[in-house]
Formats: structure tokens, C-alpha cells, sequence
């Protein structure tokens, strides 16, 4: 990787990477659980935040009917989706380097697989939509789940942007999976709820230790 690669747009997850979403998201879900009846009491060593609502139906209850794990995911929509989400929080220091970022004429977006209600309803308590060019979620498209691989490709193609000059900022492997399928560069933030190891294991090509995002930036790209 050159160390002035031009970037021209930056695509960043949201949960965990731009914001600690994780109290909300995480409550919902036990609260979920509980109206349904269900126990699962290895639910503080599975659950994490980032993959889908039916990745985590599936990991929490891996052997439960699919109808089942549909009523669950359906319930912990109508429970965060009913939400103000007013406890939810940006990172202190992101405001300050998403203004850099777009001082210095880049564009950027956001790629994430929370839903679009939550989703939109963040954008405005955070005060973020003067910040980014568009906003890809799994239900943009009706009746059609797309994955994070889909939707980086697909915001890539939309902003019309040459993937080499695209770069993907996440805190799981799943982010950097998706900078792969759709051939951009990829940065993985440590802060978030990835596990290290796994991130690591998906060989980003720049990886923040701390929430220094625009040093890292500046050592390797321009």
C-alpha cells in the first residue's frame, strides 16, 4: 500500500466505530428475550453487536425453529425501533474529524447494517446528515436483505468512485470482508466491539489502536 494513496470518499460503519450504540441495542434484546419467555443465559458471552438481526437470532439461539428466531428478531425491532435512542452517544472526538474530513474535500458515507429507522433517527439526534454524502442500510431496497458486502459495493457504485480510491473504516471483521468483495481499502478501529483477534485475522490494511483516526489517515493515505 502507498503511502500517499489518494482517497476521495471514506464509508464508515456506524455502531461501534462512530457512535457506542451498544446499551440500547443490548437492552433491546433482553427485553425482547424476556417478553418472549426465552433463556439465555450465555447471552453476555455470545451476543455482539454488528452482525444482522438474523445472525444474532441465529447465535443466541442456534438450535430454535426459523419462526421462532423471526418472532425474536420482529419483537427486538418493535422494542429499539419504538426507541428515542436519547442515550446513545457519538465517540466525543468524531464530530471534530468527520469536519476535518470534509475541510479537506472528501466525501463520505455511511455503511451499516443497522436498519434504516434506527438508523435515521441516530443521523438526526447525532446531527450527522450536514456530514454525509448518502446512507446505505440493509432495507434500502424493499423486501430485500442486502449484507454489508452488498451494500459497500452497491454505495461504491453510487458514489461513482473508483474502489482504489475508496476506503472502508470499521471495528469488525465484517467491514473489512466487505472492503474486500467490493476491492477497497480497508481500516479497521480497535475501539468499537470487534474482537481483536478476528480483525487481525481479516488483514486490514491499516489498523487504529486509538482514536488517532486522522494520524492514521495522514500515514498512509491523502
Amino acid at each position: 500500500m502507498a503511502a500517499d494513496l489518494k482517497i476521495d470518499a471514506l464509508f464508515f460503519d456506524f455502531d461501534g466505530t462512530l457512535g457506542d450504540t451498544a446499551p440500547e441495542i443490548r437492552g433491546s434484546w433482553q427485553k425482547a428475550i424476556a417478553k418472549l419467555g426465552l433463556e439465555c443465559p450465555d447471552f453476555d458471552r455470545i451476543f455482539r453487536v454488528g452482525p444482522s438481526l438474523q445472525e444474532t437470532s441465529k447465535m443466541l439461539f442456534p438450535e430454535a425453529p426459523l419462526e421462532l428466531r423471526e418472532t425474536l428478531q420482529n419483537t427486538y425491532r418493535s422494542f429499539y425501533d419504538d426507541s428515542d435512542l436519547n442515550t446513545t452517544r457519538p465517540y466525543p472526538w468524531v464530530e471534530a474529524v468527520l469536519q476535518e474530513f470534509i475541510s479537506r474535500g472528501k466525501r463520505l458515507y455511511i455503511v451499516t447494517n443497522k436498519r434504516f429507522i434506527p438508523t435515521m433517527k441516530l443521523m438526526k439526534n447525532f446531527d450527522f446528515n450536514k456530514y454525509f454524502s448518502g446512507i446505505f442500510v440493509p432495507d434500502l431496497i424493499p423486501d430485500h436483505r442486502l449484507t454489508k458486502n452488498e451494500l459497500l459495493a452497491l454505495a461504491v457504485r453510487t458514489a461513482a468512485i473508483s474502489p482504489e480510491r475508496a476506503l472502508m473504516i470499521g471495528d469488525t471483521e465484517l467491514d473489512i470482508m466487505a472492503a474486500k468483495y467490493a476491492n477497497t481499502n480497508s481500516c479497521a478501529v480497535t475501539w468499537g466491539y470487534g474482537d481483536i483477534e478476528k480483525l487481525k485475522s481479516s488483514q486490514p490494511d491499516v489498523m487504529v489502536t486509538d482514536n488517532d483516526l486522522l494520524r492514521a489517515f495522514d500515514r498512509f493515505y491523502k
